[in-house]
């Protein structure tokens, strides 16, 4: 099976606007539907996508982490051609599920947009342990 991570960025905070922009728009980029495609393969882990900003956002407060490091984006690339959308998210998912331990909040969101399918894996923070 091959499999590159091709980046693993982390989301500092914003001194400008505010504080956890980076991961707000980071959020709405990985659930952009053009992105998404008509596969439109994205999920939430310990948290709906629905609102996964904010309760992202909640549990930083909860926690009283709000400053700092907001995030961590994950991609995940398959080479030109290879795999079907489906597949992708599979893979997403048992890596996030491996990589998280249920002890963080993600989202993992399937881009057809390009030539090769790629998984995107956002991930707050903040433990939950």
């Amino acid at each position: 099976e091959k499999m590159a991570i091709t980046k693993m960025l982390h989301m500092g905070a914003s001194k400008k606007k505010q504080i956890d922009i980076h991961l707000k728009q980071a959020i709405e980029y990985v659930l952009n539907p053009t992105k998404l495609g008509e596969a439109n393969l994205a999920g939430g882990i310990n948290c709906p996508l629905a609102i996964a900003y904010e309760q992202m956002k909640a549990t930083k407060e909860f926690f009283q982490k709000t400053g700092g490091r907001q995030g961590y984006h994950i991609i995940l690339s398959l080479p030109p051609g290879e795999g079907s959308p489906e597949e992708m998210y599979e893979i997403g998912m048992k890596f996030a599920d491996r990589f998280l331990k249920n002890e963080y909040e993600a989202i993992v969101a399937v881009h057809t947009d390009k030539d090769h399918l790629h998984a995107h894996i956002l991930i707050n923070s903040v433990n939950l342990a």
